[in-house]
């Protein structure tokens, strides 16, 4: 027979998935009344007066005023409060770091950012980025209710750590309870094109409720994140996506992890300028390589054209292997505009079956920031609603 306390423990469940299905809504809401979400919720009328009371009562909720329905009825207008449901972002490139503060609707309230002059798998990298972290929090007076963290490698979720790819091969790293500790709150971890992909998916234009969905990070390497039904798919240590190594060419030049002919070898940021630097006017930046491909020069245009086609060799690879409906496509690729996306779009088309084609939607991100950044809050939040009471009692 069930025993009081585990009936007890239920109905504590019940509470807080219904405390995260309102909050989900109210996300995508903005401004709503309490009946619009007991219609949208199907939780009767006193359920939500409950969930909505303790939520004003925690800062989470604020009154806005009176709103106008149907049939002329009005109503008390609510909505989260923005200065209240904020993370610290804290975006980790091999170059560079970003510290910023982002709210639940994915708007950026102050960013700051670092260059990083050493290798990252420098232990004292991230101890910069650690008393970084403190200052730019106290300097700007905020009370964050999480930190999360997007890495340029895979992050090992059951194990807490991080794999770095180096001259050596993979290094991996361990850092996550020293955070916690130094910054008293709670930190996630997540590889960067993960964190792109939930960025895409709660805070991007395309309508996707449900399905899979696809964001292809490109930048020094190539990756991808996957989330299906608003889940991230980690596989079984936490490596899923890592498309930049898979192999296109088995006779091809030897990769940094061992393996050969890798894809990012043939169309990451890297690989174009390596390209580009042995042009007879040698192109040095990606920037200046984005202008010369924008104003028509032929040689810059055969070499991001070849970066499109083993670009295009890999969604296609995506296509097979997950079937998304939406592939979005964000980093630096993005400055190259539509007739790189369209060189893609054409490679994918030669190399995969037409219905498979004809069901797929290739993308630039229509994000006005960086989805590797701003998704650090849709990470935050995914995880912090699977317990929300957390929130009632930061």
């Amino acid at each position: 027979m069930p025993t009081l306390q585990n009936g007890e423990k239920k109905l504590k469940d019940v509470r807080e998935s219904n405390i995260a299905l309102v909050i989900n809504l109210m996300r995508k809401f903005g401004i709503c009344s309490r009946a619009e979400l007991s219609k949208a919720s199907g939780l009767v009328q006193s359920t939500i007066t409950s969930i909505i009371d303790s939520l004003i009562k925690a800062g989470i909720v604020i009154e806005t005023g009176s709103l106008v329905g149907g049939r002329g009825r009005r109503s008390i207008g609510i909505r989260l409060n923005t200065e209240k449901l904020i993370v610290l972002g804290i975006r980790v490139t091999r170059s560079s770091y970003t510290l910023a503060i982002i709210d639940i609707f994915g708007e950026l309230k102050n960013l700051e950012k670092h260059s990083i002059t050493k290798d990252l798998e420098d232990p004292s990298v991230f101890e910069r980025i650690l008393e970084d972290a403190s200052t730019f929090l106290l300097k700007n007076d905020q009370k964050p209710v999480g930190v999360g963290m997007a890495l340029p490698g895979p992050y090992l979720i059951n194990e807490d750590t991080s794999l770095f790819l180096t001259n050596q091969g993979w290094k991996s790293f361990t850092f996550t309870k020293k955070f916690e500790s130094r910054l008293h709150l709670p930190v996630f971890v997540e590889q960067d094109s993960n964190v792109g992909a939930m960025g895409e998916w709660w805070f991007g234009n395309s309508e996707i409720g449900q399905g899979t969905k696809v964001f292809v990070s490109t930048g020094d390497g190539v990756g991808a994140g996957i989330v299906v039904d608003g889940k991230i798919q980690r596989g079984a240590l936490g490596a899923a996506g890592e498309i930049g190594h898979m192999s296109i060419n088995f006779e091809g030049p030897q990769c940094q992890c061992g393996n050969k002919g890798c894809l990012e070898l043939y169309c990451s940021e890297k690989a174009i300028l390596k390209a580009a630097k042995c042009l007879s006017k040698p192109i040095l930046d990606f920037e200046s390589l984005v202008t010369e491909y924008r104003a028509g020069n032929s040689a810059v245009t055969e070499i991001v054209n070849r970066a499109a086609e083993m670009f295009g060799i890999g969604i296609a690879n995506i296509a097979y292997l997950f079937n998304p409906g939406v592939v979005v496509v964000g980093g630096s690729y993005k400055k190259l505009g539509d007739s790189f996306l369209d060189q893609v779009n054409r490679t994918v088309r030669r190399h995969i079956y037409p219905l498979f084609y004809q069901n797929i939607g290739l993308q630039f991100s229509a994000l006005e920031h960086d989805s590797c950044l701003i998704g650090i809050a849709a990470v935050v939040f995914d995880r912090l609603l699977k317990k929300p009471s957390f929130l009632l009692d930061h």
